[in-house]
């Protein structure tokens, strides 16, 4: 096992401990505004590029205080094969210019902020992709 993975699993329960007191919904949000600058970023740098597909995140182990909260707020859906799933779509606001776009790169760029920080959180969350 490399240091850096050792030193990742280390961390892992102090960033779940530290994220106990921080309310569901707050995390939802941090996360979200993560999704839609990473989108507004990749756009503004790379334009909406054409390569087709979808994208969503999953949350493994579907428990815990975050994923009720999903739940009870109609957030996502049970993954393919386990976890937890959050389209593209329920992280993009109504109205936004890219909410309903085709590019699969434009959708990994969203996810994978997303998921980058639910980790900070101490949840454990992946980006998923798979061409159209």
């Amino acid at each position: 096992m490399k240091e850096v993975d050792m030193l990742e699993n280390e961390n892992k329960p102090i960033l779940k401990f530290n994220a106990e007191g921080v309310n569901p919904a707050d995390m939802f949000l941090d996360a979200k505004k993560a999704c839609l600058k990473a989108v507004d970023d990749f756009v503004a740098k790379h334009g909406e590029t054409l390569y087709c597909g979808f994208a969503n995140v999953s949350i493994r182990p579907a428990r815990g205080r975050f994923v009720k909260f999903l739940k009870e707020m109609k957030i996502g859906d049970n993954g393919y094969g386990g976890g937890w799933r959050i389209s593209y779509y329920d992280l993009m606001p109504k109205g936004h210019r890219y909410g309903h776009t085709q590019s699969m790169d434009i959708k990994e760029e969203g996810c994978n902020a997303f998921a980058d920080a639910l980790e900070k959180y101490g949840i454990e969350a992946i980006m998923q992709s798979r061409a159209d």
